[in-house]
């Protein structure tokens, strides 16, 4: 089939829709972003690139932003203590950005490219599997109806457009949170804490550091409740010191970003036109750090399968094919390590720390990194 000249809809702006609205309209396809938010903010905390999402930037031409983004080294799974509980295998290639550079850069490139619309303050009301798609423009009302030849749910935890198809969802709450924020201060080193409140993460940027961490205790459930900044410090104080320098430049408690995990599986990843990329189609625990890699990688794919075969339906289930197992077991291994993070019994966290964490350090890191890129960064790179 040719992507020359296809008429396709994207809903959602973010890392999902951006890139694959980049690569579709370069390949020649005529293609409208629609995005319910009004207007872009500089929302979100960091993002950590690791190979394959670096490949796909590269592919994007998005060079300059790897270029300013900080190289991690060295980053470390510890206890309370500092103890070495996992080391990355040699040769992982970890890059760290905030959200808002990442996605200005995707939307700098959308408003660059010809054949590529963008629409914000626009919502999906309806999408069908024949491609037939109703926005509602915010401000005036109007409601616009396209007719595409294929629909991308780019919108996701909550897609509307997985909502439309037949995609055998399951949406589950994993009654886990976390908290991102972005610190002036800069870490004493890179590492992921395990601790006696769960997880703490702090990742150099060029400026400061990307911090991350659990929010899984009764003192820090309270204090979260009360959006008492100052109780969430003192509790991760308590029980990780490190993370005191890192927290106190904070002055406002909407500087924390508080989500809770939720895990998004799909039975099939298109419906007719329809087809889902990104969280629409596998939100997951954040702890391997593939949600926002994994979605870059949907995007070459699902490239690469409409450029590959004879007819649409062909190329939808070649991309469900080829994305879902390698997905599903990134989002496996993301879920258990997030359910261990969050032990914080005495016993439970002896075992997982003498036992489970020495026992995955004498694993093959090879195949581990390679199940966790998904796919060979020269691959998604291309030409």
């Amino acid at each position: 089939m040719q992507v020359q000249g296809m008429q396709v809809v994207v809903a959602g702006a973010a890392t999902a829709g951006a890139a694959t609205a980049l690569l579709l309209a370069r390949a020649g396809a005529t293609v409208h972003v629609v995005d319910r938010v009004s207007q872009v903010r500089p929302v979100g905390a960091g993002i950590a690139l690791a190979s394959n999402g670096q490949a796909v930037l590269e592919r994007l031409q998005l060079k300059a932003l790897l270029e300013r983004a900080t190289r991690v080294a060295g980053a470390r799974i510890v206890d309370a203590n500092g103890r070495t509980l996992l080391a990355p295998p040699p040769g992982v290639d970890v890059r760290i950005v905030t959200r808002a550079a990442l996605q200005a850069a995707l939307q700098e490139a959308m408003r660059n490219t010809p054949g590529l619309t963008l629409a914000f303050d626009a919502t999906v009301e309806e999408a069908t599997p024949d491609g037939r798609v109703t926005v509602r423009h915010g401000a005036s009302g109007q409601r616009e109806v396209m007719q595409a030849d294929l629909v991308v749910g780019a919108d996701g935890v909550h897609s509307r457009v997985r909502e439309q198809g037949k995609f055998g969802a399951s949406v589950r709450r994993s009654g886990i949170h976390y908290m991102r924020a972005l610190s002036p201060a800069a870490p004493s080193a890179a590492l992921e804490a395990l601790t006696s409140a769960g997880l703490f993460g702090m990742l150099p940027l060029e400026r400061g550091s990307y911090l991350y961490a659990s929010c899984g205790t009764p003192e820090l459930e309270r204090a979260i409740k009360a959006a008492d900044l100052d109780a969430f410090r003192m509790a991760w104080q308590r029980a990780f010191a490190p993370s005191a320098a890192l927290l106190a430049p904070l002055q406002r408690f909407d500087e924390l970003l508080v989500h809770e995990v939720i895990r998004v599986s799909c039975r099939q990843w298109h419906d007719g036109r329809l087809v889902l990329v990104g969280d629409a189609a596998h939100a997951m625990a954040p702890n391997l750090g593939q949600g926002g890699n994994s979605a870059l990688v949907d995007a070459v794919v699902l490239a690469e399968c409409l450029n590959a075969a004879t007819d649409l339906r062909d190329a939808l289930s070649q991309y469900t094919a080829r994305r879902r197992p390698a997905v599903d077991k990134v989002a496996d291994t993301s879920a258990r390590l997030g359910q261990i993070s969050e032990w914080t019994q005495p016993t439970m966290r002896w075992m997982r720390d003498r036992v489970l964490m020495p026992l995955a350090s004498r694993g093959d890191s090879s195949r581990m990194l390679r199940d966790i890129l998904q796919e060979d960064p020269a691959w998604l790179r291309g030409r």
